[in-house]
């Protein structure tokens, strides 16, 4: 069995799982963070705290949104970016304001997305009509899917808004109304106008793997895996599968570091229309494995950037896939160095050492 020597202060694990073909493999995981000011300045968190290991919800898996999303998927497609935060007006006496996140990939595309922050609004029934009455201004919000559309009907529970069972203002044609309260967050346009209208929910958080599209995009589980050498999955398993940002914050390639991030409402007491500029760091990891005395490099690709602007830190989650059969029974490392803070860094609590090795330095 292959072990992980992390010889960087880098947060890193070694996980068993499945690859999109649905083969056996060990997967490297690390995660480097960085704390950030308005200015735009990074500082390394060293140590790195540990990987996410599993989802973790704001209370009920069935009603809340996730606070924490797992870190150690076996692959992803492409690249992704999730955050979490709160959306602050720049002044007290707005009805709504705009959330802004962007990031200028190296190849100077352009990637960028709005959502919308109202205050407190409700549906106010007149005669045979319902009304939308604002009752508030906007106040500090948490950019959690408990505030963007979705909901169910406690009543049925066959209706249920599969994108976001833990929003509100979800409507059904006939009856009463589910919910008179309608959702801060929007992503428009367009924006609800009627209470049965039904709109994506908004927002930039991770999703549970039991919302669309993630249910879809994990197919119809395998009746016995161990007939297919104990995979889960089934042929009709989509790449995105272990994808948990929203559809429209993924992108084709990993993150290199020099992307450009731009963040905007998300801090208490800046202007109007002010960007905080964040430019992503590189990281010059070097992962090899030492198997039977061969040395052989592995290629690390950072495919999913994580963002708490409450915290005022940034994660760039790495990930490399070793190909191993579950029979494997030799014995090896997995080494991870980081050139920048030196090599053989002492970790508290390894026993073992690897063998050294100037391969892959």
């Amino acid at each position: 069995m292959l072990e992980l020597a992390n010889q960087s202060l880098w947060a890193a694990g070694l996980y068993p799982g499945w690859s999109a073909a649905r083969e056996a493999q060990l997967t490297v995981v690390f995660k480097a963070v960085h704390r950030f000011d308005t200015d735009g300045t990074l500082t390394p968190v060293l140590p790195t705290p540990p990987l996410i290991e599993a989802d973790s919800h704001h209370g009920d898996p069935e009603t809340t949104s996730l606070c924490e999303a797992s870190e150690i998927a076996p692959f992803k497609e492409g690249a992704e970016l999730y955050l979490y935060g709160t959306a602050y007006p720049p002044r007290a006496d707005l009805n709504a304001m705009e959330v802004r996140v962007g990031l200028r990939l190296r190849d100077g595309t352009q990637w960028q997305k709005s959502v919308r922050v109202f205050g407190p609004r409700h549906w106010s029934r007149f005669l045979l009509h319902h009304n939308l009455k604002v009752t508030g201004p906007v106040v500090p919000t948490p950019l959690r899917y408990e505030y963007a559309f979705g909901g169910s009907n406690p009543r049925d529970e066959d209706q249920v808004c599969a994108a976001n069972p833990a929003g509100t203002g979800f409507n059904v044609h006939g009856g009463r109304l589910i919910s008179d309260t309608l959702p801060r967050v929007e992503i428009g346009p367009p924006f609800i106008d009627a209470p049965t209208q039904q709109v994506p929910p908004a927002g930039f958080g991770p999703l549970p793997p039991f919302w669309e599209p993630r249910v879809s995009d994990a197919g119809e589980p395998v009746e016995d895996p161990e007939a297919f050498g104990g995979c889960p999955w089934g042929e009709d398993l989509r790449p995105g599968v272990h994808n948990a940002a929203p559809a429209d914050q993924r992108f084709p390639k990993p993150f290199t570091g020099g992307e450009l991030l731009s963040l905007r409402g998300l801090f208490q007491g800046q202007p109007p229309r002010h960007d905080v500029l964040i430019e992503l760091p590189a990281h010059r990891a070097q992962l090899f494995t030492v198997i039977d005395g061969r040395t052989e490099a592995l290629e690390p690709v950072c495919d999913t950037l994580v963002i708490n602007t409450d915290e005022r830190w940034l994660a760039m989650i790495y990930r490399a896939a070793v190909p191993w059969r579950l029979e494997d029974t030799r014995r090896g490392w997995v080494i991870l160095k980081d050139p920048d803070t030196g090599a053989d860094v002492p970790v508290p609590g390894r026993k073992e050492r690897p063998p050294q090795t100037a391969a892959g330095a």
